[in-house]
Parts: C-alpha cells; structure tokens; sequence
C-alpha cells in the first residue's frame, strides 16, 4: 500500500501523492546473465520512464523498481503545471529521493522545480514535497547528491548564453553556479564526494567526440568560468564516455570503450596520479554495435548501477567485481545521464 502524506511546514506546498502501478516491459533476470540483485546493495532504484508509451507530448513519470527483480513497485506523476520529470537523483541514503520537473510547453521555460520523496521498506513512494530551495534557472539535465545529503549538483542550459553547473547547499540554500565556457562545448557527467566538497565533470573540446579529460572542482570555489579553479586528474586519448569520484575522492570509477573489440569497460582510476589502478569488469561484450551505459552509484560508494535506453540493467560491487543483471520496463534515453539514482 502506497504512503500518502500533507506537509504542514510554513513554505512548503502540500505533498503530491504517488500511486502505484506496474509500467511496461515484463521485468525478470535478464537472458544470458546472472539474476537477481547483489548482496548488500540498495533493493531500489528509481528510474524516469514515459507513461503511457508513445503519448503524444511525451509525460514522464518517476518509477521505482525492485533491484533484485526488475519489478514496479510504484510511480510518481509530475504534479501540474509540470509535466516531465527530467532527472531524478538519490538525496543521501537509499530511501530519499530528488527529482527535477519541467514544464514541456510553458511560456516561462528557464526554471525547473526540485521535489523530495522517499520509499518505504517495501519500495512505495511517499508523494512529491517540493525542495525548500531556489529553483534552478533553465532546463536541468544531470542532478547528484553527496552520500551525506547535504548538496545537490546539477547542469543547466537553454537560458543563459552557455552551459552552467551549479551546486546548491542544502544547509544554507545557497547556490553556485559556474559556467562552462564555449570553447569547451560541454560538461557532462557530474559526481560529488561524500561530503560535497569536491565536484567531478567531463569536458568535451570538439563536437562529436567523447570527451578525453576529467576535472574535479573544490565547491567552495567562487562563482565564474568552470575552468578557473578546477584540476584535471584524468586524460585518456581514446575517450572517457562516464566517470564517477569515489566517496572520498581519492579515486573514479570510469567507462570506456575497448580500442579493438568495442567492449564497455569499467575501471577504477586514481585521481592522483591518473593511472589505472585495476579493471573492475566489462558492461558489454562488444562486437559490431554497442550501447554507451551511463552509471549511477549507490550512497555507500560500493555499488553500482549501469543502464542505458534498452531493457538491461547491470548492477556491479565495485570491490568484488562481481555483476548482476535485469531485464527491467524500458527506460527512455530522456537524458542519458540521470534518468536513474540507486
């Protein structure tokens, strides 16, 4: 049975109630893998996915899946006027989540509205209280929290000349944001330590190749040009297509495609001196065609979560290497990066 409640705090709107349901795809162990999900890691996940399918305009809905199986156990509408959920992101623990809305067709585009849930023991939503934080000017495309709950990051574009991060404390309810300036491109894939003091980004200098350095950014940075106070830890001629900083930062966790067989790989690098330190497992096989998986990390730092826009859903323990995989409802490619939070 699905929670419902009304917050009553000054400030605060009502909480918007979730509903359960099962969407799509017939969820189980995928063929070929091994079922089930790993020992010791979340048993949820949340994940953006369009309901009904082939709407027309497109609604997107937060649902949340059983790691070990796959299956819906609850999904959460957008409340009005909005009307898509554009990222979601855990917010600390397991059971707390953050999702950015969006209206699709409003006259005043360049805000998104940030709302907090969370689940249950036995993975049903509570409804939708919006974040008691500013909203965030333009359209968001990626959102991550710091283990501990006490900072949010996101990117942000279409109402500003240019590409902006930002990061918000949540103890304050202050926001930075930095600008990415246009000779880099793009900034993508966002990571923050535990404790939110260190910010991790690709940069992308050319159109249409996979970026080929990771920054990391100390948040107490002032605001201003994205490249002034950060450092590069990581450069890799052949591409970075994800990378995500450790808990403590010391090292990342970072996909790329093998040279010769087109495998998805995972490896755990040093942030210190950029060199490989092991390789964790391969997402993909590889062959003739391949799916990019984009990567979502648990709030302990020890697991992690691999999907793309297809059905399959990896989930790794980045200290064994071992992997588990589901076949899950589809998940569509709204925005590659952070369409789930483990």
């Amino acid at each position: 049975m699905v929670t419902h409640f009304s917050s009553r705090k000054p400030n605060i709107a009502a909480a918007i109630p979730a509903t359960p349901g099962i969407l799509g795809h017939p969820p189980g162990p995928a063929a070929g893998h091994r079922p089930g999900g790993l020992a010791g890691a979340p048993k949820f996940f949340a994940g953006i996915t369009q309901k009904p399918p082939g709407q027309n305009p497109p609604a997107a809905v937060v649902n949340i899946y059983r790691s070990a199986t796959g299956r819906v156990v609850g999904s959460i509408r957008p409340p009005k006027p909005y009307h898509d959920f554009a990222a979601v992101s855990r917010l600390g623990g397991d059971r707390s989540f953050v999702a950015a809305a969006i209206t699709a067709f409003s006259p005043d585009p360049c805000t998104a509205q940030l709302f907090r849930f969370s689940i249950d023991g036995r993975g049903h939503p509570s409804g939708l209280t919006p974040l008691s934080v500013p909203q965030v000017s333009g359209e968001v495309a990626e959102l991550v929290s710091s283990a501990d709950g006490t900072a949010l990051a996101f990117t942000a574009s279409g109402c500003a000349p240019g590409l902006e991060i930002g990061m918000i404390n949540l103890a304050t309810r202050q926001t930075t944001t930095w600008i990415v300036p246009h000779h880099d491109l793009t900034a993508s894939s966002l990571s923050l330590t535990a404790d939110g003091s260190k910010l991790g980004f690709m940069v992308a200098p050319i159109p249409g190749y996979a970026p080929t350095n990771a920054h990391v950014l100390p948040t107490d940075s002032p605001p201003g040009p994205l490249m002034r106070h950060a450092t590069k830890v990581l450069h890799l001629p052949t591409g970075v297509l994800r990378v995500v900083l450790s808990n403590n930062g010391a090292q990342a966790y970072v996909e790329t495609v093998s040279s010769h067989l087109g495998a998805m790989i995972l490896s755990q690098y040093s942030t210190t001196t950029g060199q490989r330190v092991r390789v964790v497992g391969r997402l993909s096989p590889g062959g003739r065609s391949y799916a990019v998986f984009s990567i979502t990390v648990d709030a302990a730092g020890k697991h992690l979560l691999a999907y793309s826009d297809a059905h399959l859903v990896k989930m790794v323990n980045l200290t064994t290497g071992h992997q588990a995989s589901i076949t899950v409802a589809q998940i569509p490619d709204l925005n590659p990066s952070n369409t789930v939070a483990w």
